[in-house]
Formats: structure tokens, C-alpha cells, sequence
């Protein structure tokens, strides 16, 4: 149980934050390696990456934190742009639960939606404008990214910074205000992941697996915060490589 969590969080923390598809990798763990995610696992490893995004972002969170204080607009506004961006994975998830679901079983769907995702990652070297920051509408054209990221091989940092390019916000802010607006989700989609867990064990083996999914959640974001400016592209050759040889297996 230890070393499938070590896998395991490691493998969560790493896909989570680049641009790879996190539940794509995970789905194909558990096809053709056989290494399945226990659901209270998969809490405890999401909360490890949630940590990882505070602590990586504590300077920005806590700036919006002390300007909603003081009444600061510009605070105001970030917190009502990540209020918008987050609106359409919330309908979305309430609407379409058992279909997502369902995604999770087709190993070749997830491999064709990976090989969108590369797509879509190569085609922000052909199309970014980088204009200025987040607005009303890049906020909902980045939330519609997170919402169809939703389905396992579709990335949803992938999405969510390739659609901040593509509605004209630079770099370091698409960045910025994708790993932001992922917290209410996540913090929602874990309270939901706990709400169902009765019992509890192994401790030893959750703890091993936080504390992968949170070193190795930390280094991912490092990493993608040094190419997110010029070679975030290049991460779809990777998807799309993945996506041909696991569709070639299948």
C-alpha cells in the first residue's frame, strides 16, 4: 500500500500541475499497470496538491486576502473573476456527474481526449496575443476551460492556461489565475471525496502519499512556471505521444 501510494502521489502531484492530464494518467495506471487509486487515497493525494497550490501562491492569496480588508477594488474584482470562472464547472458538474464518470472507463476516449489536449497545447505557439489581465470574459472563457477539463485526458491547467492565451492575458497571469481559480473547485470536489469515506486506515500509507503528491505538486509548478512564458507548448508533444501509443496498444 506504501509504495502504491508513493506511485501514486507522486504520478497526482506531477500531472496535476503540468500541463498532462493528472485523471488521464491515473486512468491509464489503473488499465494497463493495474494500480488502482483507493477513493480515500484520492482525497488525501487532492489535498496534498491543494496544499502545494496555497503554498506555492501564499504571496498573491494573501495579497487579494488583505485587499478584500481594506475594501481594495482590484481585490474585489480578482475574487468576482474567479466567482465567474468557477461558475461553469459547478453547473456543469451537477448536470453531467454520471456521464464524466463514465469517460473514466473508456481508456480510448480518455487517449483521444489527450491527444486533444496536446492539440490544443500546440496550438498556443501559433495563436497568443498576450495583451493584459484577467477580465469579466477571459475569467468565464478560462472557467469553460476547467469545466470540459472535467473529462480525464483533457488538462485542466492545460485548458485553463491555454484559454487565458488564446482570450489575450499574458503569460504570468493566465499562470497565476488558473492555479487560483482551481481552489473552490478542488476544495469543493474534495469535501464531496471525504462526505463519502466512513472508515479510514492505513494512515501511514495516506501520509507517505501527501507528502509525495505535495513535494512533487511543488516541483511541478516550479517547473511549469519556468516554461509557461515561451516552451508551455511543447508539453503537447508529450500528450500527443502518449496519446498515439496508448491508442495503438488499445
Amino acid at each position: 500500500m506504501i509504495l502504491q501510494a508513493i506511485i501514486l502521489g507522486i504520478v497526482q502531484g506531477l500531472t496535476e500541475f503540468l500541463p498532462v492530464s493528472s485523471s488521464g494518467h491515473l486512468a491509464i495506471l489503473e488499465r494497463y499497470f493495474n494500480i488502482t487509486q483507493p477513493v480515500v487515497l484520492a482525497a488525501f493525494l487532492h489535498f496534498g496538491t491543494f496544499i502545494a497550490t496555497v503554498v506555492f501562491f501564499f504571496k498573491p492569496i494573501m495579497d487579494i486576502i488583505k485587499g478584500l480588508m481594506r475594501g481594495n477594488k482590484e481585490a474585489i474584482n480578482y475574487i468576482l473573476n474567479i466567482a465567474i470562472g468557477t461558475m461553469p464547472i459547478v453547473i456543469f458538474a451537477l448536470l453531467f456527474t454520471s456521464a464524466i464518470e463514465q469517460v473514466f472507463t473508456d481508456i480510448k476516449l480518455v487517449a483521444i481526449l489527450l491527444g486533444l489536449t496536446g492539440i490544443v497545447l500546440l496550438m498556443t505557439n501559433i495563436i497568443r496575443k498576450q495583451q493584459g489581465n484577467v477580465d469579466r470574459l477571459s475569467a468565464l472563457i478560462i472557467g469553460i476551460g476547467q469545466m470540459f477539463a472535467t473529462f480525464p485526458g483533457l488538462s485542466r491547467s492545460g485548458l485553463t492556461i491555454s484559454a487565458g492565451f488564446f482570450s489575450g492575458v499574458k503569460s504570468g497571469e493566465a499562470f497565476k489565475f488558473s492555479f487560483l481559480l482551481s481552489l473552490p473547485a478542488v476544495f469543493g470536489a474534495n469535501l464531496l471525496e471525504l462526505r463519502n469515506i466512513s472508515v479510514i486506515d492505513n494512515y501511514a500509507a495516506l501520509c507517505v502519499g501527501v507528502a509525495c503528491s505535495f513535494v512533487s505538486g511543488l516541483l511541478a509548478l516550479k517547473i511549469l512556471h519556468r516554461l509557461v512564458h515561451q516552451r508551455f507548448h511543447l508539453f503537447g508533444i508529450y500528450c500527443l505521444i502518449i496519446s498515439v501509443l496508448f491508442l495503438l496498444v488499445k
